[in-house]
């Protein structure tokens, strides 16, 4: 399919298709209603290219002519590599102007930059999400000529090095790099600190996992950096840098009227480690901001001349560093007037006489007026933010407890399970799998035999880990046994597992089996007469063979609602009225992906199977884009608690 021109003000009849993306409605990034919220941008002139699917978005930057458009229809675009824009006065945005709804996610990304600006002048990228990157999300290439960059109204979500990177300039080009770029409205958040595995640059021999910031930019000029949000930009051991770093001869910035929220360090005029310039920060202005929960530094003032730190608001009343403000080495000209501090006051460690005027240093925290300080938000709202980060531990321990839940089962169902494995004689610890071409998948289940999944468990329910004296990978066998041999294999509908499975129950005499059976006999759109008694039959041959049953509900299927829907209906009335364990794979999907978001994200582009990727890696980010992934982590889920209630309850 070729990408659709448009001309402005042209009406547009078009279709998405399910190509390399769909349609999403995402789960919700950090929100308040006291976000900076950004002015629609006009509607664009010139040329307008629509691109609906990844194949269309790259062939976009190829047809699109200097001070054209790139319009982005709403969706989840898996981007499988660095993606660059390098002609003049082109503009990247989402269509609709809902910066949640158009993805570009590096997550599958053979690069560790996603977007890259190069040769290029005038160039604006607005209205979307960039996510899921190793390295750099948005980098503007100083040294291949980019220049008045504008960053408008985006979010830049678990980016692993920087948000937005502008590279170091060599020294004979030191003093021209780029100018008049502008970073507005934009929120920058990601969910948790850096762990190493995040970026494998980033070591204990190097950074320590600390290299993580939001804006870094050196040797650029007359910048704008304005009402941003910026929350948990933290590294490994909380010594990240700063969420605005401006270094290397940086010269007329102005950062006002952003927010730092639970970051590591807020806003970093220079670096205490020069490069081959003197000075890292030249009339550079910090004013009317607001930070909170920023524990390693406020503010830092470091090899600057002429700069102001003006009217800012940095609230850390328990502050280990007391760095709430922190000048050192050289800041000939500094003035710092009018800040309200809220934990301790200034902290001089330079040698330079600096300007300080008019700055209130507070104990804690209230709500009455001040002349210092912050002015774009009012008392009320500060208490908010500096409530925030509670609210978001909350929340994140709530989806923590969620996370378990699909392995809870009925206390009846433990009973019975328990009277099924009292008599049982045969292979402990070998999982059988019979079902379809998503059981026969070497992505699914065979993770549990090599990796240990109990690192993803963050939420105390009362139950260990893992065994007491071995590994699950120890224990559990069968992991790799794949084929009609197995009981499994492409294809396969209900009656094909139950003639098969007999053999399997006799050979290798299963502890457990998983069973997940009925993609297939719904493909003609209804569910077959006989399908519930021959599920039933394979229950039963289980329990017979004193083998405990998981039954799985089947996925989404594109365009099989209703079958799926009543296909579920049977599997789960069938798990209940055996009391056997049940785990939930299709309301998982939809949890994790409501309503039509799992189609091209956890279920891939044919609509029907699961999608592949990092199978064995079970965080809340990547259980939204791996199908295998969700699979895995609700049949780990269901059979941790078996092994536990059930198999070790009894020695």
């Amino acid at each position: 399919m070729h990408c659709q021109r448009l001309r402005s003000g042209t009406a547009v009849l078009w279709m998405t298709f399910y190509l390399s993306v769909a349609t999403v409605a995402l789960a919700e990034p950090p929100s308040a209603d006291w976000f900076p919220v950004a002015p629609a941008l006009p509607e664009p002139a010139g040329e307008t290219i629509l691109a609906t699917t990844v194949d269309e978005l790259f062939q976009a930057t190829r047809d699109v002519p200097s001070g054209g458009t790139i319009l982005v229809a709403d969706g989840h675009y898996r981007m499988p590599q660095y993606f660059s824009i390098n002609k003049d006065n082109v503009t990247l945005r989402g269509r609709s102007g809902n910066r949640d709804r158009v993805i570009l996610d590096g997550i599958d990304s053979r690069h560790g930059e996603l977007i890259g600006i190069s040769g290029a002048t005038g160039v604006t990228i607005a209205d979307l999400t960039v996510q899921n990157v190793k390295w750099n999300g948005i980098k503007i290439n100083s040294d291949r000529g980019a220049d008045k960059v504008t960053i408008y109204n985006c979010v830049i979500h678990n980016v692993w090095q920087r948000g937005v990177k502008a590279p170091a300039m060599p020294e004979k080009e030191g003093d021209s790099g780029p100018r008049d770029c502008r970073v507005q409205y934009c929120l920058f958040y990601n969910d948790r600190p850096k762990q190493f595995s995040d970026d494998q640059t980033d070591t204990s021999e190097s950074y320590n996992g600390n290299y993580i910031g939001g804006i870094d930019v050196k040797n650029t000029i007359d910048w704008t950096i304005s009402d941003n949000v910026f929350i948990g930009i933290q590294g490994r051991t909380r010594e990240g840098r700063g969420c605005i770093y401006i270094s290397e001869n940086g010269r007329g910035y102005t950062i006002e009227r952003n927010i730092f929220i639970d970051s590591d360090i807020a806003i970093a005029l220079g670096n205490p480690t020069l490069g081959y310039s003197p000075l890292q920060a030249i009339n550079c202005v910090a004013r009317n901001n607001l930070v909170t929960h920023c524990p390693e530094t406020g503010i830092l003032a470091c090899y600057t001349r002429d700069c102001q730190i003006l009217n800012n608001t940095v609230v850390e009343p328990d502050s280990r560093m007391r760095r709430l403000i922190w000048v050192q080495k050289s800041n000939d000209g500094l003035q710092v007037e009018n800040n309200l501090l809220v934990g301790a006051p200034l902290l001089n460690s330079g040698k330079s006489s600096i300007v300080q005027r008019g700055n209130i240093v507070r104990d804690e925290w209230t709500e009455q007026k001040s002349n210092s300080g912050q002015r774009f938000l009012p008392p009320s709202v500060v208490t908010k933010a500096i409530a925030l980060p509670s609210k978001l531990e909350a929340d994140r321990a709530r989806a923590a407890a969620e996370r378990l839940e699909s392995g809870v089962q009925r206390p009846q169902v433990w009973a019975a399970m328990r009277q099924v494995h009292a008599e049982f004689d045969g292979q402990a610890g070998y999982v059988a799998q019979f079902g379809d071409s998503i059981t026969h998948s070497m992505a699914f289940w065979t993770p549990i035999g090599w990796d240990e999944p109990q690192r993803y468990l963050t939420h105390d329910d009362d139950l260990p880990k893992r065994p007491e004296e071995t590994r699950w990978r120890d224990y559990v066998k069968g992991t790799r046994d794949k084929g009609p041999e197995h009981g499994n294999n492409s294809g396969w509908r209900v009656g094909q597992v139950l003639q098969a499975m007999d053999r399997v129950l006799e050979q290798q005499q299963p502890e457990a089996a998983i069973i997940m059976v009925g993609t297939n006999d719904i493909s003609g759109g209804r569910v077959p007469a006989g399908y519930r008694a021959d599920l039933e039959a394979i229950v039963r041959k289980c329990l017979d063979a004193h083998c405990v049953p998981i039954l799985n509900t089947i996925p989404p299927r594109r365009g099989h609602d209703a079958a799926v829907n009543e296909v579920n209906t049977i599997i789960r009335t069938v798990a209940r009225e055996h009391q056997v364990p049940l785990a939930d794979f299709h309301a998982e999907c939809l949890r994790v992906r409501p309503g039509n978001s799992w189609d091209g994200t956890i279920i891939s582009e044919d609509g029907v199977h699961p999608s592949g990727g990092e199978s064995n890696n079970y965080r809340d980010e990547n259980l939204k884009q791996c199908g295998y992934a969700l699979r895995n982590w609700v049949n780990f889920l269901v059979y941790r608690q078996l092994y536990f209630r059930v198999f070790a309850a009894e020695t």
